[in-house]
């Protein structure tokens, strides 16, 4: 389980470091929907608040992670 867990974040953080490469300079509804396409597509399921907190991160540049439990 452990395993699996540090798996998911090790994805997340690629998912969030590619979406910020990508798109990083779009505006926060871009970023917000490419990330939300990309989340479903890797089958990572977060609470909402999470992604527009990601979303917020990327747009601003901000590299601090949001606490996800």
């Amino acid at each position: 389980m452990a395993q699996n867990d540090a798996s998911s974040l090790e994805k997340l953080a690629g998912l969030v470091a590619q979406t910020r490469s990508d798109v990083g300079a779009e505006s926060l509804d871009q970023i917000r929907h490419v990330l939300g396409q990309r989340l479903e597509q890797t089958g990572i399921e977060l609470p909402d608040h999470v992604v527009d907190e990601l979303a917020r991160q990327i747009h601003s540049g901000d590299p601090a992670a949001p606490a996800t439990s």
